[in-house]
């Protein structure tokens, strides 16, 4: 069996990369400090788990010995950037230079998953590969700073090496601490029958991608031979506006509960470093990766809302 070892494999998106890569039948080893292990339930009960951090090295070199390929994926959130800058760029820098620096030493494949946020707002779109790294939070800066240590050691110590820029990922497991994003507080505030929380005057765009979708693209990066040494967007190649997202989830969660729900939206002031728009280009994934997304915006959010439900039922048990 091919060994693999995911960082940050119980969070989020790692969890669903964890699991698929499972019933693929690869050895996976999940590599995480579980200060964010909110994918833990959605990992299968076989998988081998490393309760560490990225910043112990002794850890990572016996985590990482015999792996054929590293996915990269610890990483602190968007939103610490404004509370504790520090440990931004500890964890999402450092940490990927010492995951960079131990896979180039044990000879691992790494597959180093970045994010759309280095990009900034778009300056043209659809937004290729190309587009500039003009980063406007901490957290950007760290994704974008990542990167550069990922080349530095492909290009001075020839590491094998995949990028992968994920748009913003959502779906059941998302995180709902403090840190939350858009879509699980829109949702505490409309099953409370509370209008939603939009800052600034939600014409700002994401492009929204199924997690399901983004774990099989990063798992493209890790399987195709043609990947190495490249860079690649994981979206859905769409648009959606956060008052559209808001408008859809209350049109989901009425359908699907059969209760009429205000349209009502409040409206607070814009939130700092908040990006104005994106929309990937996925025609290089498509290209090499044979990646197509599966699950279009309104699909994923009737499944999220239903999971949320599903999830609020057995806590009421």
């Amino acid at each position: 069996m091919v060994k693999v070892v995911v960082t940050g494999g119980a969070g989020f998106i790692g969890s669903y990369v964890s699991r698929k890569l499972s019933e693929k039948k690869y050895d996976v080893v999940v590599f995480d400090d579980f200060s964010n292990a909110t994918g833990k339930s959605n990992l299968p009960k076989n998988i081998k788990i490393i309760k560490k951090s990225i910043l112990d090295v002794s850890a990572l070199k016996r985590a990482f010995k015999g792996a054929k390929i590293v996915i990269h994926m610890a990483v602190k959130p968007l939103p610490m950037s404004f509370v504790d800058p520090d440990e931004i760029v500890k964890v999402n820098d450092f940490g990927s230079y010492l995951v960079s620096k131990t896979c180039t030493e044990l000879k691992c494949k790494l597959i180093h998953v970045s994010s759309s946020e280095a990009y900034g707002s778009a300056k043209y779109i659809p937004m290729k590969e190309t587009h500039p790294f003009l980063p406007s939070t901490i957290y950007a800066s760290s994704k974008a700073a990542s990167e550069l240590y990922v080349r530095g050691f492909v290009k001075t110590d020839g590491l094998k090496a995949v990028i992968v820029r994920p748009f913003n990922s959502y779906g059941p497991h998302m995180r709902e601490d403090d840190y939350a994003a858009a879509i699980p507080k829109f949702f505490e505030r409309i099953s409370n029958n509370k209008p939603p929380i939009i800052h600034g005057n939600g014409n700002q765009t994401r492009d929204f991608t199924f997690v399901e979708d983004t774990a099989d693209g990063i798992i493209l990066a890790a399987e195709k031979s043609k990947a190495v040494g490249d860079v690649f967007n994981i979206g859905q190649g769409k648009e959606i506006s956060i008052k559209k997202l808001a408008n859809i989830m209350i049109k989901e969660y009425s359908k699907i509960e059969n209760k009429k729900i205000s349209s009502k939206l409040i409206h607070q002031k814009y939130r700092k470093g908040d990006v104005k728009r994106h929309l990937s280009d996925i025609t290089h994934a498509k290209k090499i990766l044979n990646f197509k997304p599966k699950v279009n915006f309104e699909e994923g959010i009737k499944k999220y809302i239903e999971w949320k439900l599903g999830e609020n039922k057995i806590n009421l048990k």
